[in-house]
């Protein structure tokens, strides 16, 4: 009986405060990253900051050390997530509406 309890005790928590990641809907069997954007125009912000970041890593002289390693792997992964990030769906929608609108 307590190893029940203690389940669903675990069960809760997770429920509560494990949320960073959620199912995705379309069956690769990953977890996504949702980001609290308010607008598209936001998203976009984000994308421009994250690629002006790397555009200054890029430029930057550096010093390697244990804590950041090599940097152009870090900005190798920041840049997959741009690509990740980039709402072309939305952009065929916008396509597509400036095609009826003309």
């Amino acid at each position: 009986m307590k190893n029940q309890t203690t389940l669903k005790e675990i069960e809760n928590l997770c429920k509560s405060k494990l949320n960073l990641f959620t199912p995705d809907i379309s069956g690769t069997g990953k977890n996504m990253v949702l980001l609290p954007l308010n607008s598209y125009q936001e998203a976009m912000d984000l994308i421009l900051y994250l690629l002006k970041t790397c555009i200054l890593a890029l430029q930057a002289d550096y010093v390697p050390d244990k804590y950041i390693g090599e940097p152009e792997i870090n900005i190798s992964e920041i840049l997959k997530l741009i690509i990740d990030i980039v709402p072309y769906e939305e952009m065929e929608i916008l396509d597509e509406l400036q095609g009826l609108v003309k």
